[in-house]
């Protein structure tokens, strides 16, 4: 039997790309599944297109920089399946440019959604995780957040914040069994380009040499499956076919 089965596994950014080949791994593995989008539409779609059931799924429809529904979410989370064992935080956003086109809102707005937002549901997860004595939280990192990208500015600055992030939850929670891991990935082909569409496009075959959803699964089932011995503090994904 999978040592998932039974499990809760809560994902953002849940209703397509990373988050949703995340729910497809851990559902096939039998974890319960607690899936938040912004998008309401998207996710319901992406529910009854993989047929979960009702007894497996929780939805949750919110914003996660929204700290008091972050609270309740994980507060019907908890109350639905016993506990949180996974929190994977995959929901962000991008903006094209540099400090003279990247405007106040971007910023904000960047900062908020890929920053604050992996705080404020760590934040709202330990509690149960600290008192169970396990868990495990991994959080979806770039490139762009070990060196610079003055393209997309706010981006990169915001990834540089969840490395610095990681670390220290990584230390605090060492003590309570709790293990903060950060994934931290190169080029990876799904919708979230989108954001930059206007400024940068790729080919068919350029894409071909990208990660895949899929990719980023395999490496996030490498962290949740290792031992309690084992900490895989973080774990880099290059798409090293790129040239």
């Amino acid at each position: 039997m999978s040592k998932h089965q039974g499990r809760t596994a809560l994902i953002t950014g849940a209703d397509r790309g990373i988050g949703l080949a995340l729910a497809r791994r851990l559902g096939a593995a039998g974890a319960n599944l607690v899936l938040h989008s912004n998008n309401g539409e998207g996710l319901a779609a992406a529910v009854r297109e993989e047929g979960w059931s009702d007894e497996q799924v929780l939805t949750g429809v919110l914003d996660v920089a929204d700290a008091e529904a972050v609270e309740r979410a994980v507060a019907a989370a908890t109350d639905r399946f016993g506990r949180v064992d996974y929190l994977l935080n995959v929901a962000g956003i991008v903006h094209f440019g540099g400090i003279a086109a990247c405007t106040v809102e971007q910023w904000q707005q960047t900062l908020q959604t890929n920053l604050t937002g992996y705080f404020l549901m760590a934040r709202a997860v330990l509690p149960g995780m600290r008192e169970a004595g396990s868990g495990t939280i991994v959080n979806m990192s770039s490139i762009w957040g070990r060196r610079p990208a003055p393209g997309t500015l706010a981006y990169s600055v915001s990834k540089f914040g969840v490395e610095g992030l990681i670390k220290c939850l990584a230390e605090e929670a060492r003590p309570w069994g709790v293990k903060v891991s950060s994934l931290v990935l190169d080029k990876v082909d799904t919708g979230f380009r989108d954001g930059m569409a206007e400024h940068i496009s790729y080919d068919a075959e350029q894409r071909e040499r990208m990660i895949g959803a899929d990719d980023v699964a395999d490496a996030t089932m490498t962290i949740l499956d290792s031992s309690d011995r084992a900490h895989p503090s973080s774990i880099e994904l290059d798409a090293w076919r790129w040239v």
